[in-house]
């Protein structure tokens, strides 16, 4: 009688385990070969025992691929998970085998054992009586269906025995390269596996002629600071160059053909700058981020469809553009975390603008890169405003190399300090005369509130806004390159009016003719200088940046935005500077900043990481990452009443369980059209639930009241809705 492991299609564990060796010869290549042959043996054992304890007959009634088996000794007995079971066909031979690995602080058998009991996530109390029932009642009884004919054991416990001892504070860095290696390896043989896709795959055609016949098309020629980056690919490298230099061809050049992640922090800027990848490497390229599941291309059937997003998920692209918390939220050591570790150490990593993130963040980057740096990746970091203390942290690693700073010989940006807030008369007199003058502006505020307060003052002019409090077809139609915010790239422009948030500031190809902008910490302010005269000289004798004092907010460190703004209206005022000038005063600001809120909140996080701190799931780990208390996805009342017929419409093909699977998919990805996701903190209490979907209750999809909303100005709390909550 066949043992089944998987219902849809039907597949044996002999099948499954076959298809897993299959995957693990594959990824051989990608592999330290040292580590293979030392541990090969290991490995096919793990995956030969890990799911053995499906053998179990609830498991196998839950597939319904046989006759269903009542054992009345367990019929009041939940089902064990069968991870948990594996454990009991471990052989004394093969026991005593893996105690000849052992050191004096690692414990082979323990380590091993670890593995195949948690490669998956359980939740449910351990019951050791259960197990032994179980294992006594059913698994003895029938383990010669597996061709197993040694006596079974049941005399473990999962959490004092094995968990307990690779988990603990004291233990878990002896245990730690391995457990990457061995557990990432069953993790990433098997999951691609079940998805059926190919674990790894080499770059199809050849990376460096693509790359270069991109370049020819574009009439581009790499620039010496770039074509620096091919002999600096076989080492982490830390990158400081101007907004406009080229980065990205950098990063293309430096990554050399190699398996690669290129990470950004905003989902927009992923986006775009995966366009751009996937314009030159074609189908090399996956797009990874929280939504990919909610986009469809216009080439996939059901079945493309589900291969690219099961191959981005598994991380198994030659080329992945993703959101940072994509790879780095792993750091958090979740279980499961390995495979990400796994994949990561024979893998290159493009960090992109990393002073973009929060104090909290740029902990959980430092500590990841560090420790995938030590199992041999590779990373590039790139920035045009690289904070100190982060280098001098890195300098203490081996093999990274820190090129001069490529700065751009062009003065661009000639400056100017208000002591008065940005909604001042005088700053709209000024914004007045800069429009009339035929000039494309800028203005970027601290909060959405302040922008949305901007736009009203500034309505004559017919401005546009941008920030993140739209409906997703809203936004999209705001950052698109036709009529969006990206049109005014366009020389033939006419003069407008954008007002927006920080949503412009990382990896958007903006050129602006004037910013005015509150001031903000100097890495951020610096990242707005660069959408304006992006590339071109500034040979004017009138400013062209416009900064005015910020109001107090909870966004940044005080600390922080009271040094920037004292610098820059001492020493720069009414002056042009340069980007020697923009490296200097970064080093001002952050000089002592040891005594701030800041890097207190930074060094507090990173110390937490390093001594093992875990989250208890993937999702915790995200949470952390991003630094949300609660995370929401909301349809604006007014957007609910005025599509509520497509709304249900589109609910109930989602919930509708005879709804082809592509259907549904394109109706999950058409109901996002009409959603905010949004970061409230404290008791909100104007969310309802959306009527009658189980979808929307999954996904915590609710509807907002006591809001208004409009594709002019997006989400506007009322005046009582807001109080104690910061959304934003």
């Amino acid at each position: 009688m066949p043992v089944f492991a998987k219902s849809n299609p039907p597949e044996t564990i002999e099948e499954h385990n076959k298809k897993i060796f299959e995957n693990y010869e594959r990824i051989k290549p990608f592999l330290d070969p040292e580590k293979i042959k030392k541990y090969d043996e290991v490995i096919k054992k793990i995956i030969y025992y890990h799911d053995l304890g499906k053998l179990n007959h609830k498991f196998q009634n839950k597939l319904g691929l046989s006759k269903k088996v009542i054992i009345p000794e367990l019929k009041d007995i939940d089902e064990i998970p069968h991870e948990w079971l594996s454990l009991a066909f471990l052989s004394r031979e093969d026991k005593r085998y893996f105690h000849t690995l052992s050191t004096d602080t690692i414990h082979f058998a323990d380590l091993v054992q670890y593995c195949i009991a948690f490669h998956h996530t359980r939740t449910k109390p351990f019951d050791k009586k259960a197990l032994e029932k179980t294992i006594c009642h059913d698994l003895e009884k029938n383990k010669g269906l597996l061709g197993i004919n040694h006596s079974l054991n049941f005399d473990y416990d999962i959490f004092k025995d094995i968990k307990q001892k690779i988990d603990s504070q004291k233990n878990f860095k002896n245990y730690f390269e391995l457990l990457v290696f061995l557990k990432g390896i069953l993790h990433k043989c098997d999951y691609t596996a079940s998805a059926n896709i190919e674990p790894e795959s080499h770059y199809s055609g050849n990376y460096e002629k693509d790359f270069n016949n991109w370049l020819s098309k574009k009439g581009w020629h790499l620039k010496p600071f770039q074509n620096e980056a091919k002999r600096l690919s076989d080492k982490s490298v830390v990158l400081v160059a101007s907004t406009g230099t080229g980065k990205t061809e950098y990063s293309m050049n430096w990554i050399n053909g190699q398996k690669a992640f290129y990470l950004l922090g905003i989902r927009t800027a992923v986006n775009e700058m995966y366009r751009r990848f996937k314009d030159i490497f074609g189908e090399n390229v996956s797009l990874l981020h929280g939504e990919i599941s909610n986009i469809i291309e216009d080439d996939d059937t059901e079945e493309r469809y589900v291969e690219r997003i099961e191959t981005a998920r598994k991380l198994s692209t030659p080329l992945t553009v993703a959101t940072a918390d994509q790879l780095v939220t792993s750091v958090f050591k979740y279980n499961g975390f390995e495979m990400t570790y796994l994949t990561a150490s024979y893998s290159k990593i493009v960090l992109d603008e990393i002073q973009s993130f929060s104090p909290d963040s740029i902990a959980a980057i430092m500590v990841f890169l560090k420790e995938v740096h030590r199992l041999g990746s590779k990373f590039l970091i790139m920035t045009a405003t690289l904070p100190p203390f982060i280098k001098e942290e890195l300098k203490e690693l081996q093999n990274v190399e820190f090129p001069e700073p490529v700065l751009l010989p062009n003065k661009r940006h000639f400056i100017t300090v208000y002591d008065e807030p940005i909604d001042s008369e005088r700053s709209l007199k000024m914004i007045d005369k800069n429009f009339k003058s035929g000039k494309k502006i800028l203005i970027v505020c601290n909060t959405v509130k302040k922008a949305q307060q901007m736009y009203d003052m500034l309505k004559n002019f017919n401005p546009s806004l941008l920030h993140s409090r739209y409906i997703l077809k809203d936004r999209k139609n705001k950052e698109s390159r036709d009529h969006g915010i990206m049109a005014v790239n366009n020389p033939k422009h006419p003069p407008v009016i954008w007002i927006a948030t920080q949503v412009v500031e990382a990896s958007l190809d903006l050129d602006f003719d004037a910013l005015f902008t509150e001031c903000s910490p100097i890495d951020s302010l610096l990242q707005r200088f660069g959408r304006c005269w992006r590339k071109r000289e500034y040979t004017d004798n009138k400013p062209n940046i416009h900064i005015f004092k910020a109001e107090d907010n909870r966004i940044y460190d005080k600390e922080l935005l009271d040094r920037t703004y004292s610098l820059i209206f001492n020493n720069y005022k009414n002056k042009i500077m340069d980007e020697r000038d923009k490296q200097d005063a970064i080093f001002t600001i952050f000089k002592d900043i040891e005594k701030t809120k800041y890097y207190e909140k930074y060094k507090r996080n990173k110390e937490l990481l390093e001594l093992g701190f875990k989250a208890q799931s993937k999702t915790e780990a995200e949470a952390f990452f991003r630094n949300i208390a609660f995370n929401y996805c909301v349809i604006p009342r007014l957007v609910y009443e005025e599509n509520e017929k497509e709304i249900r419409n589109l609910i109930e093909l989602i919930d509708n369980k005879d709804t082809e699977k592509m259907q549904r998919i394109k109706a999950k990805a058409k109901i996002k059209d009409f959603i905010i996701p949004l970061q409230i903190f404290g008791n909100f209490k104007n969310l309802t639930p959306v009527p009658d979907s189980e979808y929307c209750k999954r996904n915590n999809i609710m509807i907002m009241n006591e809001v208004t909303y409009s594709y002019e100005k997006g989400l506007q709390l009322k005046d009582t809705a807001g109080e104690g909550v910061l959304i934003d």
